[in-house]
């Protein structure tokens, strides 16, 4: 649990690896969604047994939110650095453990305490499962398992409401937090066997403490202004004070970030419009998600069956969308298109719902077709923000997606709550409701213009363009070239080459202990079963008392075998199953290491590179003939 272990073989060779991350990661986004929709249900058997109002009791959500959305890209920063597995993993046990301290809480106070506690974890938790997503799988593949992520999330909203009332009606409120437990255990036993480790970092030097202190303060003091905005009750000079502290956090953490050697947010992240834009476009989608579900609830007053039956499409067509969206929708539509298009159905659903938003049934259809086009937008957004970013620093990437989805539920829960409040002192409460979904239709239009901002376009056009030049130059015919290549130069490519795989292997795993020679001589006895000692040496070009000490550490490790016989030097050597387990996951490493790398190239570099394979290919063997010759096999010529 405190490092990160390797996956086993059988599951990091199965073709279906990266799915096989995505399930685990679906499990953390549908018990983070499951507790957001199924703690609001507990307010009054709490109010009951503690005897607090409703204003303490509200602390329980208000509580977990500041901190969920105030930590969410430290915990992504210190993630990249340190490795995005084990801070998911220990988001887990954080998550799993304060669920059960929140379900033994003797108090209100202890309950608001254990809930900072669990939205820990859950920063932790949140942070990285966008990037432990994105690192799974290829990116061709991203969209598609985004959406997958996705509908978990909807699921966990769907159920929330149906579950959380059957929990505190049957087994008491208590249990709402217990139900965390079982799926915690569960989610860390896959997580150990079935999430990959982080292979790229982003070293961390200088933690940004000013940075995180500033925004906390902005973020606080921003879902503290929008939650008095909601009807959370504080004197009015209390409101002004939280808006300028709020103002000058945010101010000040954007001056501290453009002068801060290793901001917690670095600018440059957020210079790609595909970054900016789209998170502008994140939180407007999250905010129409959530506004829905705070307005449905209040419209159709003590009819809870009716409301849940029409809420019931939101979350479905939400999850329909993300999951069977790549399927079904044509394979030529891209990712903007699709953005464009379930924001598109996302405004003409509201823009229905403002005509007619209590007739039950009509509310049904429309919502059904505001969650499909959300499950379309989201996980396309998501796709855009985090192709845009380095795959070292997915983990901040995905704290900032996540972020923008705490500001929109809170942003969400505001407007719905504005208008009813405006509706109830006008008079006329019938046109509340309009009041909201005609403010929930503004930022779906927010939305949709994300998609179609220019400087956006104009960055997608210039990646096609280069795209498209870079590929067509590696499938053209190259005019004939009589020269050679630079000898120097591609002799200093190798030998970059191998220094960076080297370093990239011993960080991608710090737990291995042999070095790099004692792998290469494994690696090189399992080409060469019975291989002797001499033989070793010359293969390896070391003095043959480097590879007896090296034999020498790699038998005391139970690792490597010699056959008996009096001149040691003559002995033939094997790998024991240990041996050929440590040479196994060195070349999977290697190989994850690559495929990784490869990855992050631009395609046409890509298909550069696999144009001139052979051409590789025909060099190593070429480099081959200049070796040593074939290893003897005969005991004289060995002494």
């Amino acid at each position: 649990m405190f490092v990160e272990s390797a996956r086993p073989r059988t599951v990091r060779e199965h073709p279906a690896a990266g799915w096989f991350a995505v399930a685990t990661v679906c499990l953390g986004a549908f018990m983070g969604q499951l507790d957001a929709s199924i703690v609001t249900l507990t307010f009054p058997a709490v109010q009951h047994e503690f005897g607090a109002p409703l204003a303490g009791v509200q602390w329980v959500s208000l509580a977990y939110l500041l901190t969920l959305v105030g930590l969410v890209v430290t915990a992504g920063r210190v993630a990249d650095a340190i490795g995005r597995k084990f801070v998911y993993m220990q988001g887990f046990v954080v998550f799993t453990l304060a669920s059960a301290a929140c379900a033994l809480a003797p108090g209100l106070g202890w309950l608001i305490g254990f809930r900072v506690v669990q939205a820990v974890g859950a920063a932790m938790l949140q942070a990285n499962s966008v990037a432990l997503v994105v690192t799974s799988v290829p990116p061709q593949r991203m969209r598609a398992a985004l959406g997958i992520q996705a509908g978990a999330q909807a699921l966990g909203l769907a159920l929330g409401p149906a579950l959380g009332g059957a929990l505190v009606e049957s087994a008491g409120w208590r249990w709402v937090f217990g139900v965390n437990i079982p799926v915690g255990i569960l989610a860390l036993i896959a997580g150990r066997y079935l999430l990959p480790r982080t292979r790229q970092r982003a070293a961390l030097r200088q933690f940004d403490w000013r940075g995180l202190l500033l925004l906390i303060g902005g973020t606080t003091g921003t879902l503290l202004v929008v939650s008095a905005i909601s009807g959370l009750r504080i004197p009015a000079w209390a409101l002004w004070v939280l808006a300028a502290v709020s103002l000058s956090c945010i101010a000040g953490s954007v001056r501290w970030a453009r002068r801060a050697a290793e901001p917690l947010i670095d600018p440059a992240l957020l210079r790609p419009p595909a970054v900016s834009v789209g998170l502008v476009g994140a939180f407007a989608a999250y905010l129409v998600l959530f506004g829905p579900l705070a307005l449905f609830p209040q419209l159709h007053g003590a009819d809870v069956t009716g409301s849940g039956v029409v809420l019931t499409a939101l979350p479905v067509g939400f999850a329909v969308a993300a999951i069977a969206g790549a399927r079904i929708l044509p394979r030529e539509w891209d990712t903007r298109f699709r953005e464009r298009l379930g924001a598109a159905a996302a405004v003409l659903a509201l823009a229905g719902l403002v005509i007619s938003p209590s007739t039950a049934w009509w509310a049904f259809i429309c919502l059904g077709v505001l969650g499909l086009g959300l499950g379309l937008f989201i996980p396309s957004n998501n796709t855009g923000i985090m192709s845009a970013i380095p795959p070292g620093r997915s983990g901040t990437s995905g704290g900032l997606v996540n972020m923008s989805r705490g500001l929109g539920t809170a942003g969400g829960v505001a407007v719905v709550t504005l208008a009813l409040h405006l509706g109830g002192h006008t008079g006329n409460s019938s046109a509340a409701p309009r009041i909201a979904l005609a403010g929930l239709l503004a930022f779906a239009v927010l939305a949709a213009a994300t998609t179609v901002v220019h400087s956006r376009r104009g960055s997608e056009g210039s990646s096609d363009n280069e795209e498209q030049s870079m590929t067509a130059s590696a499938i053209e015919p190259s005019p004939a070239w009589t020269g050679r290549p630079d000898e120097s130069a591609l002799a200093e490519v190798i030998a970059c080459l191998r220094r960076a795989m080297r370093r990239a292997a011993r960080a991608a795993d710090p737990a291995n202990t042999l070095s790099v020679a004692q792998l290469e001589l494994l690696s090189c006895v399992s080409e060469h079963p019975g291989i002797r000692p001499g033989q070793l040496a010359r293969l390896l070009h070391l003095a043959p008392n480097s590879v007896t000490t090296l034999v020498n550490g790699l038998q005391s490790q139970g690792m490597i075998t010699r056959a008996p016989g009096d001149d040691k030097r003559a002995v033939t050597l094997t790998l024991t199953a240990a041996g050929q387990d440590a040479v196994q996951s060195w070349q999977a490493t290697n190989t994850d290491i690559l495929r990784t790398a490869l990855s992050g190239l631009h395609p046409g570099w890509q298909h550069l590179l696999s144009a001139a394979m052979p051409a590789l290919d025909e060099l190593t063997r070429a480099i081959d003939t200049l070796a040593d010759p074939p290893l003897q096999t005969t005991g004289s010529s060995e002494r």
